[in-house]
């Protein structure tokens, strides 16, 4: 090994041990207003700088969105997350939408159709049966009528009659009381 390469490790190493922080590499970003800045890391703690000068404290919104609070010494100190713009839903195909509707709707209309043509047939069965019903109601109203509306009999004298009621000798129940 050389000495000029044993020097460079030894100061490489000395870095290491006194703490000279490492070269950083720094993203360029925009704000809002066009102001282009640099940022170490884009986390709490990063460091943003405009100009090669701290960022003033406050907040700051870059150009994607993303709000930043910058503290004492161009250091973040929080982050918002931008705001997702509402994602509009997919346009749903209101034809297939309509078409299985229609399909849906003419099976339902089908089926109270064909119940309703039941209920129509059992309607003319009960219609047929009241009126013979009504029929005979009306026939046994007539027959009543009649009946309450002739006149009493006298009796036929052709038919005979026996009655021996006069004839009837008195029995003596005695027998039971004894």
């Amino acid at each position: 090994m050389q000495a000029k390469e044993i020097i460079e490790k030894l100061k490489l190493t000395f870095n290491e041990l006194v703490g000279q922080p490492a070269p950083v590499a720094l993203m360029d970003a925009t704000l809002e207003d066009g102001t282009p800045v640099k940022i170490t890391e884009l986390t709490v703690g990063g460091i943003v700088t405009i100009n090669d000068v701290p960022a003033p404290v406050g907040e700051h919104k870059l150009s994607d969105g993303t709000k930043i609070v910058v503290g004492e010494n161009g250091a973040i100190t929080e982050i918002e997350a931008p705001e997702e713009a509402p994602i509009a839903p997919a346009a749903e195909d209101m034809g297939a939408k309509f078409s299985a509707f229609e399909s849906v709707t003419n099976e339902k209309f089908s089926s109270y159709e064909a119940k309703f043509a039941s209920y129509e047939t059992r309607f003319a069965d009960y219609e047929v049966k009241l009126s013979k019903a009504t029929t005979i109601i009306e026939g046994l109203i007539n027959l009543t009528k009649e009946l309450s509306e002739a006149p009493t009999g006298m009796v036929d004298s052709a038919a005979q009659v026996v009655n021996n009621f006069k004839e009837e000798k008195k029995k003596s129940y005695d027998f039971l009381f004894s």
